[in-house]
């Protein structure tokens, strides 16, 4: 299999323009033999032939490599750490420094929903509070049509298993068979498009310095060569304030600390930079 992807991969970067050699070589070999077997096939040229003549077939393959799989308060251990530790300690800094915001990126958000799910705790957070410390989160991704989808801000209850009957009622309107989230939630997010491999810039343009008191980038790295990873965690680690926060997946832990960040707490996914 392994030289059967490296042909698959030149072919397809030679002949349709797309590049597969971010991928992990487990995860790409993962994906393309699923693909494989949901059409029936079980040799790799008859594939091969199939994706440089199909033309939907390419576009399907490289879907299911993008995976944009999101959901609300994916973490629950992360997202309590961050309610009942992280961001209220962000916010007493703010406010002893008199700083009036704190700044977040939900980097790879797909449909928003980790962006919204930040947006509720901030909301809380800020509300119960007399010192006046807004919020402000960055949502981007390299899918257009998932920002989109992520700026409506429209789910269906399967989508809120993990949010609370109370949050349910407070920052969701329903309307039939959907649930859209609140204006005051909408209005603190700016989603873009960002990609996070390209050669342009460490955040989104809109954030204009970065300076992320937190960055939100959970099951994204492992998906990527150990070179493309480096790229990600660069980009990010120039956009953060001193001592800033980055959250990642599960999965992902062992891989932070290859690249020199502590976990805050253990198994929470939080990390730091070691300096």
């Amino acid at each position: 299999m392994e030289s059967f992807l490296e042909k698959l991969t030149a072919d397809l970067n030679e002949k349709l323009e797309l590049n597969l050699s971010v991928f992990d070589s487990s995860f790409l070999e993962r994906i393309v033999s699923s693909r494989m077997a949901s059409k029936s096939i079980s040799n790799p040229d008859i594939y091969l032939a199939k994706l440089l003549e199909d033309a939907e077939e390419p576009k399907e393959l490289m879907r299911l490599l993008n995976n944009s799989y999101s959901e609300f308060f994916r973490n629950p251990l992360t997202f309590a750490y961050l309610e009942q530790i992280v961001l209220p300690a962000i916010f007493e800094k703010k406010r002893a420094s008199h700083e009036k915001e704190i700044r977040i990126w939900s980097a790879a958000c797909a449909g928003g929903q980790e962006a919204y799910s930040l947006a509720i705790l901030c909301n809380e957070l800020t509300q119960c509070k007399a010192e006046k410390v807004s919020c402000r989160i960055f949502a981007t991704d390299h899918n257009a049509d998932e920002i989109k989808n992520a700026q409506k801000g429209i789910y269906q209850l399967t989508s809120l298993g993990k949010v609370t009957f109370d949050r349910i009622q407070t920052y969701f309107t329903r309307k039939k068979n959907t649930f859209r989230v609140s204006s005051r939630l909408r209005e603190i997010i700016d989603f873009s498009v960002f990609d996070l491999l390209s050669d342009h810039g460490s955040s989104p343009p809109a954030s204009i310095y970065g300076n992320f008191d937190l960055v939100f980038c959970s099951n994204l790295l492992f998906y990527y060569t150990t070179d493309f990873q480096t790229t990600i965690l660069e980009k990010i680690q120039n956009s953060m304030a001193p001592n800033g926060y980055l959250a990642t997946g599960e999965t992902e832990r062992e891989i932070l600390k290859g690249y020199n960040y502590r976990e805050v707490f253990d198994y929470s996914c939080l990390f730091q930079k070691r300096y």
